[in-house]
Parts: structure tokens; C-alpha cells; sequence
């Protein structure tokens, strides 16, 4: 026998209150002879002592009443092995069906997930009025399909059949967790928890860390049923890298496309095919060894700038999910670059060596430009500082201030419009630069506040930087550390601001490249002149020798041309806003959009698995998300892979945006987990023939763990029938004692 709330055990302490108050009012007998009526003291002794036998009963029974009642409240049951309790108690089940991708595996006898179905709804045919039920849809999140239990089984049916495989990885320890809370709840005899997987290892990588022992939260049996047995042969596409995160038009880079079989047995032969938009553009075939990752490179160019959507797909197996890869890549068109400063001749020249833009003869202040229709992409001008004053910047992208030696209120006013455009400032400051004109607008636009010159000797060099920055990511892994490194004499003192950030440092951990963004415009401070030279009393002392002129060396070192174009590059796809966010389904995208704040952003999955290649939208890829008052979108609606457009509308114009979602690769290494393992760590019972509890559905088998009696009820009608017992012998006690008494009065008054 068992108790279903064994705490009111502790109100059989309340039987012995009967006694007790029997003890308190027992009365003291005192014997005083009397001659005349020993005759009737002989009766009185036999009648008295069958008082106290009846006393005794009824107090027995009250006892017994108390007691029952109190066990009653215990819900007491009787477990199999009685012949009474041979009947079938009421038993809540909450089943747990995995329906990440991994499910949709075709095996050899069907789809997993098509299995699973089958198996949940076995289990609930094998349940019987007056039992519940519960559904939860396990992938790397719990989705409860029904977040209570409910005696409706033919909902939870119907729920199941309608239930869809996600592109969701998995993780097992929350679905757990959530499960046992809803049994918890429960107030049956039987608490079962079935949990139907493929029992991928990936997804147990985590449980047991800190789940408790099921048993001790929720009472449940726990059985796990796995869909499959043996070993399964997949492939899938796990990344795609790029030579250089700033691609520009007809300008050729790399994408490397990192495959893996995940299987025992080689992979003879399997084709990549990559598509540009719906167009199949490359294909490509690899053979793998056996559980072998390996990359693929094919090489492209663009012909025409903004953002380009594609995919790479592979031979088709047993699991397609996994077999395709999106992505969105912001291709650089033409980037007009205004050149500011007295020297910028070699400026431009780095810039296009293709083809620079000469100024001509300034007429009220305006250089005109002469323009390569050849393709080029970055079309620099020039202009003195005087000049750039009344400058018109409504054609340019980027600003590059090369040694301008003072910041005028003039110039101040032009760039702080052009930043509030969301266009790009690039400033080279040196020793030269006046620190007070600068300093002025440090809290404003400037990256940092200026300090004092500093005098290296020896040169200092680069030694840290983000190697992961755009700006950087095209230099080898020795980045500058080779004997072509450039050298700087001298530099100055810069103080951060709070919302600025440090790409590189020199070896003394002074800042060499600051930048800083605020959603809209984007500057990029470095330290060091490009054309200032070293004054006397530099060369005088130690130092640079008068061989060396300049202040550092980068302006004819080999590093120089591309930090300068991949800083152009890096601006001109910022001021843009062209995104080449790519993450995972389930993931949540962000973006800036502080033009439209307080507005909304119209979501739509344009190129996915499920989407239609006919024209015109549907609806439910559709999705309406506010943006908030600081220009932040979130959108957390990345439920299925593929290319999603947002289009947001600004004040002067519609602006479209892409960005890529694809499933987690991890989920596709389909190598099970031993059962023995998986049932040790979430608590699950084994049977002796070391395969888990419930591993094939059979009713008789699940009805025979499910027996068991309440007895409560039948406890409580024994205590009336012992009530109504008691109120009888009491009742006649009290008739035969005043009988007595009249008796005995009358003996005496004779």
C-alpha cells in the first residue's frame, strides 16, 4: 500500500484525542457498606461491568473513525500484486514527440518523424476515460501544444497528426524540464512520460548537468522510445566563408564551401551547384573519405553593385534539409571619395590606379571631376581645405581628410551634415593636426580627444588589431609582422570616446585606427600623417635620419593601398546599410535603421524550402515589425531557412535589405546516443534486457504498469457505517443507564 498525500498521515496522531478525554473524565469509585442493600450491589457489579465493555467499544470506534478519516484524506492505493487491486487506475501522460530536422530522415521503412507520430498516437489509443494527456514538440526549444493536461485525447490526436517536422536543431534538457513541471500538477495514481526521438547525440550534450532526478520532481515514469535503430549516411553543407567580406563589381573572390559526410562508409562522388539568385551559375564535385569535412572553392564575380542573394545545394540523400546553404552578399559599385587636404595627388593615385580623377580649374570654390565610365570603382576628387569649406558633397560617399591641419567651424558644419546622410568620414591626423581645433568636436563626431605629440625611437609598428575587421581580413595570417611593416616616428596622443572603438593598436598600446558609428555616419580616425614631415628638432635628436623625411613610411609601403581602399571599401558598405547578416533559424536578426524610427519594416521570406518561384507574395511569409525609437528592428520570426527582404521607408525613399537564415549544421551528424546513456540521464527506467521502457507500443503491456486501486472512497464508507454503529450503542448506553438510575432511586426510597 502507497499514499497519494502521505502528509496527512501525521492526522492519525488525532485518534488517541478519544482516549484522552476518556482518562480525563473517568470517575474515582468510592465504596461505602450499607447492610440492607448488599443484595442489590451484587447486580450492580454485573451491570457495571457491562457498561465498561461498552464504553470501551464505542471508544474503540470513535478512535477508528478518526483514523479513517484521516487516512481516507492520505489517499491510500493498493499496488499490483493484490488480487484487489487488479483493476486499472487513472493514469496522465505527457509525451514528448522530437520534431527537429534531423526527424525528417527517410529510413528505409518510412520518415522518422512520420514514425514517431504513429508511435504517440499508439500511446494514447492504449489510454481510457477519465485519463489526460499532454503533447510538447521538442527541438532546440519546448513548443507545448498543450501546456496543461487534458482529458480531450482526441485533441491531443489531432494534434499530433497535424504536427510538422521544424528546422529547428534540438536540445532535449528544456523539453524535460517542462514536462515534468505540467505532470507535477497531477493528481493521479499513474504519472508516465514518453519521450520519442531519434535520440541524435548532439542534442543530449548538455542534459543531466543539472536536471534533478524525474522520479523526485514530478513522480512519472519516464520511457524512452527511439524511432530508429542502426546507423545513418548523411551529408549536409556546414559553412560558407569568403575570401574577402568586401566584394566589389568584376572583381573576383572566393567562396569556400565546407562539406561533411557524416557516415562509416566514403563518399564516392557528390556535386555542389551554386545558384545566383534562381540561376544555377557553378557546379562542382568532390568525392569524402568516411566522417571527413573538407572545403570547396569556386570563384565568381559580379557585374553590377548592391546586395546578391544565392544558394549552394548538394546531391540530394536521405535528409535534403541540410543539403542547402543561403546566402546575401553586398557588392561595392562606384564609391565617390572627395580627397581633402593640400597633398592628395598620391591619395587619388592610390585610390584608382587605373584612372584618376584630376581636378581642373576651380571656378567659386567647385573642382569638376573627370568621370572613367569603364567600371572603376572608387572615383576620387581633391580639394584644399579652403575650398572643401563651401564644398558641394551631395555626389560623394566618403570624405577623406589627408593632414588637414585645422578644423574650422566651416568644415565642422560640412561634415556634420554629411555624417547625419549616413556617409563616412576617413581622417588621417598627425603631429602637425592642431589639437585645440580638433578637440572641439571630440564630443560630436571625433572618435577621440587629442593629446600630446609622441616621438618613437625606434619606430613603433602595428601589433594588435581585429583580424576579423573587414579592414584587416584581407592580410595574411602574419598580418604585420613581416619585414615590410610599416614605420612610424611619430604620432599622438588619443583619448577614446565612450562610443568609439579601437581596431588596432601600435606595439605601446597606443591607438592607430579608432572608429566610430552611431547609426548613422561612420569616421574612422587614424594616427598618423600621411604627408607631414618630421620638424628640425625631430631630426635633430634621435630619430628618423634626414634620409627619412616623413613622420612614418606608410604612404610608400606595400600595406598602404590596400588599408586604404579596404577603409573605402568598409565606409562605403556602411553608409549603405547593406546587410551580410547571416545566422541560424531561431536566431534573432538586428539591424539599425535610425531614419526610421518609431516606424515599422515589412518582412517577407522571398527564397526558401517552402516558398513558390511564382510571382506575387504570399501571405503568410509576410511579417509587419515595429521599429523602435532608437531606429533597432528585431525580428525573431527566422523559423524557416531561406532569403528574407526587409523593406523599410524612410523619409525621402523605400530602402531594401537582405539577409540569409540557415539551419544549424550540428543537428546533421545523426549519431545516436546509447539509450543506456540517455535513460541514465534523464532518470528513465531499463529493462533487464538492457533496452528501454516502452521501446515497442503494446496496450496489454502499458495497462499491466497502470494497475492500482484508490481506496479512499471505501475508507470513508467504512468510517460512516462504524459512525452510525457508534451513535447506536451510545445512544442505548444513555437508555439503559438513566433505567439503572430510576431503579436504584426507587430500591432506595423503599
Amino acid at each position: 500500500m502507497a499514499f497519494l498525500n502521505p502528509l496527512f498521515l501525521f492526522g492519525l496522531l488525532a485518534a488517541g484525542i478519544p482516549l484522552i478525554i476518556h482518562l480525563w473524565n473517568r470517575r474515582r469509585v468510592v465504596t461505602i457498606d450499607f447492610s440492607s442493600l448488599m443484595f442489590l450491589m451484587a447486580a450492580h457489579r454485573e451491570n457495571a461491568r457491562r457498561f465498561q465493555l461498552r464504553n470501551l467499544l464505542i471508544l474503540l470506534l470513535r478512535m477508528a473513525i478518526i483514523a479513517l478519516i484521516v487516512l481516507a484524506l492520505a489517499r491510500p492505493f493498493l499496488t499490483l500484486g493484490l488480487p484487489i487491486a487488479s483493476v486499472r487506475a487513472k493514469t496522465d501522460v505527457v509525451i514528448i514527440l522530437d520534431n527537429s530536422y534531423s526527424m525528417a530522415y527517410q529510413d528505409v521503412d518510412g520518415v522518422r518523424f512520420e514514425k514517431g507520430k504513429a508511435l504517440a498516437t499508439d500511446i494514447l489509443g492504449t489510454l481510457r476515460h477519465g485519463d489526460s494527456a499532454a503533447l510538447i514538440l521538442m527541438s532546440d526549444i519546448p513548443n507545448p501544444i498543450f501546456r496543461q493536461l487534458t482529458p480531450d485525447i482526441g485533441s491531443v490526436v489531432a494534434a499530433i497528426n497535424d504536427a510538422e517536422v521544424s528546422y529547428r536543431a534540438t536540445n532535449v534538457q528544456s523539453s524535460v524540464e517542462l514536462a515534468h513541471e505540467i505532470l507535477a500538477a497531477s493528481e493521479q495514481l499513474n504519472r508516465e512520460l514518453y519521450l520519442i526521438s531519434d535520440f541524435a547525440k548532439n542534442g543530449w550534450e548538455n542534459v543531466g548537468a543539472r536536471l534533478p532526478r524525474p522520479l523526485n520532481r514530478s513522480g512519472a515514469r519516464v520511457s524512452l522510445i527511439p524511432v530508429t535503430e542502426g546507423e545513418s549516411h548523411n551529408t549536409n553543407i556546414e559553412e560558407i566563408h569568403l575570401s574577402n567580406q568586401l566584394i566589389g563589381v568584376h572583381l573576383p573572390f572566393q567562396l569556400n564551401v565546407r562539406t561533411a559526410n557524416h557516415s562509416v562508409a566514403p563518399l564516392a562522388r557528390s556535386i555542389i551547384t551554386l545558384f545566383i539568385g534562381s540561376e544555377k551559375k557553378k557546379t562542382v564535385s568532390f568525392s569524402a573519405a568516411a566522417n571527413e569535412s573538407l572545403n570547396t572553392s569556386l570563384t565568381y564575380n559580379f557585374s553590377t553593385p548592391g546586395t546578391h542573394t544565392g544558394y549552394f545545394t548538394l546531391t540530394s540523400d536521405r535528409l535534403n534539409t541540410d543539403n542547402r546553404r543561403y546566402f546575401a552578399l553586398d557588392v561595392i559599385g562606384e564609391v565617390r571619395v572627395l580627397c581633402v587636404g593640400e597633398e592628395t595627388e598620391y591619395l587619388a593615385l592610390a585610390l584608382n590606379p587605373r584612372n584618376v580623377s584630376v581636378p581642373s580649374a576651380a571656378i567659386d570654390g567647385v573642382v569638376s571631376k573627370d568621370i572613367n565610365p569603364g567600371g572603376v570603382m572608387i572615383l576620387p576628387t581633391q580639394c584644399t581645405p579652403h575650398q572643401f569649406e563651401s564644398f558641394p558633397l551631395e555626389d560623394y560617399d566618403v570624405i577623406i581628410l589627408a593632414d588637414v591641419p585645422k578644423m574650422t567651424r566651416e568644415a565642422d558644419a560640412q561634415l556634420r551634415t554629411f555624417l547625419r546622410q549616413g556617409k563616412s568620414v576617413i581622417a588621417f591626423v598627425g603631429s602637425d593636426s592642431e589639437v585645440v581645433s580638433y578637440n572641439r568636436f571630440s564630443d560630436v563626431w571625433m572618435p577621440a580627444e587629442f593629446g600630446g605629440t609622441l616621438r618613437w625611437t625606434p619606430p613603433q609598428q602595428v601589433r594588435t588589431y581585429q583580424e576579423t575587421h573587414p579592414i584587416f581580413d584581407i592580410f595574411p595570417s602574419e598580418g604585420f609582422s613581416t619585414q615590410y611593416t610599416p614605420q612610424f616616428y611619430s604620432g599622438v596622443v588619443l583619448r577614446p570616446t565612450p562610443a568609439s572603438e579601437v581596431v588596432a593598436r601600435f606595439g605601446d598600446d597606443t591607438p592607430f585606427l579608432i572608429e566610430r558609428s552611431d547609426g548613422t555616419g561612420t569616421v574612422l580616425l587614424y594616427n598618423c600623417g600621411l604627408f607631414a614631415r618630421q620638424n628640425s628638432a625631430a631630426n635633430a635628436g634621435a630619430g628618423p635620419t634626414s634620409a627619412t623625411p616623413y613622420t612614418n613610411d606608410l604612404l610608400v609601403n606595400p600595406y598602404f593601398l590596400p588599408i586604404l581602399q579596404q577603409s573605402v571599401l568598409y565606409t562605403a558598405a556602411a553608409n549603405n546599410n547593406l546587410v551580410a547578416w547571416g545566422g541560424h533559424v531561431g536566431d534573432t536578426y538586428t539591424a539599425r535603421y535610425p531614419r526610421s524610427a518609431g516606424g515599422k519594416a515589412t518582412i517577407e521570406l522571398k527564397t526558401g524550402p517552402d516558398t513558390s518561384d511564382n510571382e506575387g507574395s504570399d501571405p503568410d511569409n509576410i511579417s509587419v515589425v515595429p521599429i523602435a525609437e532608437d531606429g533597432t528592428l528585431q525580428f525573431r520570426g527566422t523559423e524557416r531557412p531561406g532569403i528574407y527582404q526587409i523593406e523599410v521607408r524612410t523619409q525621402d525613399r523605400r530602402q531594401r535589405d537582405f539577409f540569409a537564415v540557415n539551419v544549424d549544421a550540428r543537428e546533421a551528424d545523426l549519431v545516436q546516443i546509447p539509450l543506456q546513456q540517455a535513460a541514465a540521464r534523464v532518470g528513465a527506467e531499463t529493462g533487464t534486457d538492457g533496452t528501454t521502457e516502452g521501446a515497442t507500443v503494446a496496450a496489454d503491456a502499458y495497462n499491466m504498469k497502470r494497475h492500482g486501486r484508490e481506496i479512499w472512497g471505501e475508507l470513508l464508507l467504512l468510517a460512516v457505517c462504524l459512525m452510525l454503529f457508534e451513535s447506536y450503542l451510545s445512544n442505548r448506553g444513555t437508555r439503559s443507564l438513566m433505567g439503572t438510575d430510576e431503579n436504584a432511586l426507587t430500591a432506595g426510597e423503599v
